[in-house]
């Protein structure tokens, strides 16, 4: 691969864009979430096994999956702001429609609908946040890490209340007419969102081409370490409901309250571990050697969480190790999208990211179906000790297959 012909001169996004972006990820979540808070009552409605509600759970990532690499590519050649506003609206519709659906099949159906949907956010996001510089870009990349956290967390509360007042097709309606309310302000940022990200030359713009992408060993590192820490991340927003009121017996009020807890600390920690990251890095710490520590300590943290919480045997003891698990958890799907803009660039973000999304999020087409058959044969036990495991093997795999984050270097497409 030879060198780019191009200097690279990133405009940073405004703070009102990056809020936006922020956002979505959060009604992404707040949406494909919905069936995890409404879990117990679904799953007692319809009479599902853990085995039926993976099923449900996976759907959505059936279709998810495959749209994350096409809207990486699409979000290098043509309108971001037009693909961030179709897809949003498409998978409001499909979450307001859940709210009719009277079988699981239904339910599955529309959660392939919703992952179309939203298949676009992250790599549009990406695309988007990748034009920061680089001591500001953890910063920028929290819209994402913590959409992530406050989405589940939002969803979680207002959920759970709806849950408790009107049953679980009301909050599905709520959830899904609320979300098309962000497309009104979304209309105002058109010019910026279109507008050329780089000054540079036409060659310097040019994305990478997919061959040059898939031969390079550190996209495949990257799309295992996204495929273990997400399958962590998965493994919590759609399990540690059910486990709350299936095993610890708590009601849906209290279940709501502790799982938001959980998620509240998650994004307090990514939103403070991306400002000291950015802060070492501005007062001249190598970017690639501070991010890559975070992970590594994110990692060991989240893991450490992971183990203690199936032997808690008391409310304390549960808030406390829930707490160290979301403080390890925090930074993580903010330092996934960082490396991944880090390594491709401004011009190769969208299709770089999306691709790496794609094929880490298989984690969220494996990981429910598998942890619903462990639930079923042998109790939550040994899927939070699996979880912790293949989280560690991520960390492993990336600390060999990226010894340094560095912009690949490429011949344009």
């Amino acid at each position: 691969m030879g060198g780019m012909t191009g200097l690279l001169v990133p405009t940073a996004p405004s703070r009102g864009l990056v809020w936006m972006i922020g956002l979505a990820v959060a009604l992404n979540y707040v949406d494909r979430g919905a069936v995890s808070v409404a879990a117990p009552l679904i799953q007692s409605d319809l009479g599902l096994t853990a085995t039926g509600y993976g099923l449900i759970v996976s759907a959505f990532f059936w279709s998810y999956v495959p749209c994350l690499a096409v809207a990486g590519w699409l979000a290098d050649r043509m309108s971001v702001h037009r693909l961030m506003a179709g897809g949003v609206a498409l998978w409001a519709i499909a979450t307001a429609c859940a709210g009719f659906a009277g079988s699981a099949t239904a339910l599955v159906l529309l959660r392939l609908v919703m992952g179309v949907g939203e298949g676009v956010a992250f790599p549009c996001g990406a695309k988007l946040l990748a034009r920061a510089p680089e001591a500001a870009r953890g910063r920028a990349n929290v819209a994402l890490g913590a959409g992530i956290a406050l989405g589940p967390f939002l969803g979680t509360l207002a959920g759970g209340a709806l849950l408790a007042s009107f049953g679980w097709r009301p909050m599905f309606i709520v959830f899904g007419l609320g979300t098309l309310l962000w497309l009104l302000p979304w209309q105002r940022l058109r010019t910026e969102v279109d507008s050329p990200p780089e000054a540079a030359t036409p060659a310097a713009l040019s994305p990478m081409g997919w061959p040059a992408m898939l031969r390079e060993r550190r996209l495949w590192a990257m799309v295992v370490l996204h495929f273990c820490g997400s399958y962590g991340i998965y493994f919590l927003i759609a399990w540690l409901p059910l486990w709350l009121v299936r095993v610890r017996g708590f009601d849906i009020a209290d279940m709501a309250l502790i799982t938001a807890m959980f998620y509240l600390v998650q994004a307090a920690s990514g939103w403070a571990a991306a400002a000291v990251t950015d802060r070492m890095i501005e007062a001249g710490g190598d970017a690639s050697r501070v991010r890559r520590l975070l992970l590594f300590l994110c990692v060991i943290v989240a893991i450490a969480g992971l183990l203690a919480l199936p032997a808690t045997t008391s409310t304390p003891l549960l808030v406390l190790w829930l707490a160290v698990a979301s403080l390890g958890f925090g930074p993580i799907p903010n330092l996934l999208y960082t490396f991944g803009q880090m390594l491709a660039g401004p011009a190769s973000a969208g299709r770089f990211v999306g691709m790496l999304s794609a094929l880490g999020n298989l984690s969220g087409v494996i990981g429910p179906v598998v942890t619903g058959a462990l639930v079923d044969a042998a109790g939550y036990g040994p899927p939070f000790l699996l979880t912790a495991g293949v989280m560690a093997v991520g960390a492993l795999v990336f600390a060999v297959g990226v010894p340094r984050l560095a912009a690949i270097k490429f011949e344009p497409a």
